[in-house]
């Protein structure tokens, strides 16, 4: 096979894109992950995004996968397709896994495979790498004291939100067209809102979640892929998209993401808020999402303001999020201490002081107060299903904030406050959480940028109406395309 694409325009291709020159025979596999292993030595250096490559293994897998094309043998819809996968909570034997930047981690090695990289192998993906996150995913920036912090694209000097902020930067930057996220609160919205790329969470139990224990999260987890397109987060979606009777949340469903692209939103009824009704959102990001939700409307949907009535502040939902993850941060220190590796003693630098405190508070809690958490949480969950009684879709910013500059101690948090109002700087500028609460499906596009930088667009779908969330945000990338804004990220200057 001959490259028949220049490096530079290989790299700016599409996961669909590749896939198809690939399965047609016009483009190598090989010249895929090679080219992407040259732009992550290339383009890594400058924002930090992927902690650990393995051109042997993804060169190998390359060179088996064209054997099976060049002999007209069955390849998946991701054929050669160069992914990279979220070190937290992503596994592949052989590789590291350090939960995020645990420096205990550093030198083991995994024996067992998770989700993400199986299913891309599945559709004749290749995982090259894993990208960076913060310790166990307790923020919605990526920092850590063993990788340091990772850079947006778009401005060096910002954070490009988190916890799947190394996979967003990656796939903004042009290193690969897709990689993996997961998502306790965000962690796959957050970073795409921030990165100017496409996150899409999908419904509890769409994509299994397979973990030691099945109960033992307090919050919604998801996995999902992060593209610079919907069709492409439409082909991971296909790809991950299963059942597994070990995810007690796994339902069997008939996935057609690629079905819903052209599906369009005329008729849909669209329920717009720029706040839920609790959160302070800067002005200049309400301005851009909402001249963006413009869209839905020329595009004949119906849109109109929606009032969720929650009767709780961001302050009081955002620290019950703390709390409830803290519950499984709590044990995965404690499973360390009884394996004689308490993190708490062996590397206490690995360790923010926000997540110890919440972590150390678990077995203090009463069971009133966890019951509590629960009914708070049941009643956003109640207002939900209210609301998709009336609305098909519901449309809101991503996020509260701009991006945040980095640190350079591993400690960079979020924002203190928002035009004036205090604010949790782990997550409580994150409306994305809400989601992690009730399991409804939802995705983050790009809006549009403010001084240069990335404003994100959600969209909320009704609980298993996945499809519904992709024909939407693929129809306001035909009517808002977004491509342009990737220029000046492919075009800066490297250092």
């Amino acid at each position: 096979m001959e490259e028949y694409l220049s490096i530079s325009e290989l790299s700016q291709m599409s996961a669909a894109q590749i896939a198809r020159a690939v399965k047609a025979k016009e483009l190598s596999p090989v010249d895929t992950v090679e080219n992407a292993l040259r732009e992550v030595e290339r383009r890594n250096p400058a924002i930090n995004a992927v902690v650990f490559s393995d051109p042997e293994g993804a060169l190998k897998e390359a060179r088996e996968l064209e054997k099976k094309i060049v002999a007209d043998e069955e390849v998946g819809l991701l054929a050669g397709v160069p992914t990279l996968m979220k070190d937290l909570f992503g596994e592949k034997p052989g590789w590291p896994a350090t939960m995020g930047g645990l420096s205990a981690l550093k030198d083991s090695r995994s024996a067992s495979g998770s989700i993400f990289p199986h299913s891309m192998e599945r559709a004749g993906g290749i995982v090259i790498g894993a990208t960076n996150s913060p310790v166990l995913g307790f923020r919605g920036v990526t920092d850590n004291r063993l990788f340091g912090p990772t850079r947006n694209p778009f401005n060096t000097e910002y954070n490009p939100g988190g916890s799947s902020g190394g996979s967003a930067a990656a796939v903004a930057d042009g290193m690969v067209a897709l990689a993996g996220g997961t998502d306790a609160g965000g962690s796959i919205r957050i970073p795409s809102a921030w990165s100017g790329t496409v996150g899409f969470q999908p419904s509890v139990g769409r994509v299994p979640m397979i973990r030691p224990n099945a109960f033992g999260e307090s919050t919604f987890i998801y996995q999902g892929p992060i593209t610079r397109t919907v069709e492409d987060a439409a082909l991971g979606m296909q790809a991950m998209a299963s059942f597994d009777p070990r995810d007690p949340y796994s339902f069997p469903a008939a996935n057609d993401f690629l079905g819903a692209l052209d599906r369009g939103v005329k008729g849909m009824k669209i329920g717009f808020t720029q706040d839920f009704g609790i959160f302070p959102v800067d002005p200049r990001i309400q301005a851009t999402v909402e001249e963006a939700a413009r869209a839905f409307t020329e595009l004949g949907a119906l849109v109109e303001p929606v009032d969720f009535k929650l009767e709780y502040s961001h302050d009081e939902l955002t620290e019950m999020w703390c709390n409830l993850l803290a519950i499984s941060s709590y044990d995965i220190l404690e499973e360390f201490a009884a394996s004689g590796n308490d993190l708490r003693e062996l590397t206490p630098q690995d360790l923010s002081p926000v997540l110890l405190e919440y972590a150390d508070k678990v077995p203090n809690r009463t069971m009133s107060e966890w019951l509590h958490d629960q009914k708070m949480r049941t009643h956003v969950l109640n207002r939900f299903v209210d609301v998709f009684a009336d609305y098909d879709l519901v449309v809101s910013p991503t996020l509260a904030a701009m991006p945040v500059k980095n640190e350079v101690s591993g400690e960079t948090y979020g924002p203190t406050e928002i035009n004036g109002e205090p604010i949790n700087s782990s997550i409580g500028w994150c409306m994305t959480y809400l989601t992690n609460f009730t399991g409804n499906p939802s995705a983050s596009v790009p809006a549009g940028l403010v001084d240069g930088l990335p404003v994100g667009l959600m969209v909320i779908g009704r609980k298993a109406a996945d499809e519904d969330v992709m024909a939407a945000i693929s129809a306001f990338e035909k009517a808002r395309p977004w491509a342009k804004q990737y220029e000046a990220v492919w075009n800066r200057e490297q250092n």
